[in-house]
């Protein structure tokens, strides 16, 4: 008995396998850019990060994802729940985040947060100085 079970775990293994780089086939990169690089003057100053993500096309019917942003500063943004349709091979995502008080600095990044079932993508964006007068 031992025996015939050991190449039905197999198979399911392989298949277990199979399905979750399925999953993982179904993104392409994520790239994360910000409307600036290096900020010095009056704040507080509005800071955009947009994230692109990238999907390979077609994806399944039912297909959905979720993301969320992650900032420096430890702050977490909500949850978004996506269903792209088949044919869609992008989505543009954005992050605003106002800050700055005079005569201080900060040094921000953010982390884009992409998953789908077994799947669990990140991406960090760039650090952005700011500097308030």
């Amino acid at each position: 008995m031992l025996r015939s079970s050991v190449p039905l775990l197999a198979v399911v293994a392989a298949l277990g396998i199979s399905h979750a780089a399925l999953a993982a086939d179904l993104f392409g990169p994520i790239r994360i850019g910000a409307n600036r690089s290096k900020y010095v003057g009056a704040c507080p100053v509005d800071i955009v990060f947009t994230g692109n993500i990238n999907l390979n096309s077609p994806h399944p019917k039912g297909f959905s994802f979720n993301y969320y942003w992650v900032r420096s500063d430890g702050a977490k943004g909500p949850v978004n729940v996506v269903r792209p349709s088949p044919s869609q091979n992008m989505l543009v995502v954005k992050e605003p985040w106002t800050l700055g008080a005079a005569g201080q600095h900060y040094d921000l990044s953010v982390k884009l947060f992409v998953n789908s079932g077994n799947t669990h993508l990140e991406q960090t964006s760039q650090v952005v100085s700011v500097t308030c007068k």
